[in-house]
């Protein structure tokens, strides 16, 4: 980590999903009250985190090298 953050997450999880539905399940995530934390490694994958900050990434291949 860059930097050091207030509290830490109490689950991380990885989702991988095709590459064709992953915007459909950020924006579906964000609705539904989620926070984009990042989306620098977009397509590879984008930081989502709850409301409590424990972060989910949603993964596809694209994008990694």
């Amino acid at each position: 980590m860059d930097e050091p953050r207030p509290r830490r997450n109490r689950i991380h999880v990885d989702v991988t999903v095709p590459h064709d539905i992953a915007e459909d399940r950020v924006a579906a995530a964000l609705a539904a009250g989620g926070t984009l934390v990042s989306d620098r490694r977009a397509c590879a994958f984008w930081i989502l985190a709850d409301p409590e900050g424990n972060e989910v990434c949603i993964c596809t291949w694209q994008d990694r090298g």
